[in-house]
């Protein structure tokens, strides 16, 4: 995705900052996040078979019960994966806390870092979403940024959450979590 040129109203009632520091369990769990949010249909079917497998083991009092050791391999294999590539992400950024500020206003988010600053405006947001611990934006497929909800107090959450809401409201499929318009 090009970077486009920073356009932030200076007048615009609607506009606030968020500090953020993001660490690594922010990372991991956006990384989660993602994971669940491409494939819930996979996911749940993995999950229901696993049920199904922990079933038979203790319904043929443990005769089965390898079947669900068995099935339980690739689940963790793949958060293993998940959480082993988001340490190598977060240890390429230095391994510290990223300082993130977030300008949001109605039209719009800035986002700013060390190294890196980028202007996504509410008609370009291709997904997000919100989790019990964050908000999940996505600017492009696999690129997201990850505004904790511990670095905004209730309000500025509310705001966000009504901004992103309204900007995706219009797009079907785009919206997940409990974003509301």
């Amino acid at each position: 995705m090009a970077v486009q040129a920073t356009f932030v109203p200076e007048h615009d009632p609607i506009s606030f900052e968020i500090a953020a520091e993001i660490r690594y369990g922010d990372a991991l769990a956006a990384a989660l996040s993602q994971c669940w949010r491409r494939a819930p249909a996979a996911l749940t079917a993995y999950l229901t078979g696993l049920v199904a497998l922990i079933v038979a083991g203790y319904l043929t009092g443990g005769a089965l019960a390898w079947l669900a050791v068995v099935g339980a391999v690739p689940g963790v294999a793949a958060v293993a994966f998940a959480a082993a590539t988001a340490r190598l992400d977060f240890k390429r950024g230095g391994g510290r806390p990223l300082r993130m500020l977030y300008h949001v206003c109605g039209s719009g988010v800035e986002i700013r870092a060390a190294r890196r600053s980028d202007w996504i405006a509410w008609d370009d947001l291709w997904e997000a979403s919100e989790t019990r611990r964050s908000f999940l934006l996505s600017p492009s497929p696999g690129e997201q940024y990850v505004i904790p909800k511990r670095c905004c107090d209730a309000g500025r959450a509310e705001a966000l959450r009504q901004l992103l809401g309204r900007a995706l409201a219009s797009r079907p499929g785009r919206l997940s979590g409990d974003l509301q318009a």
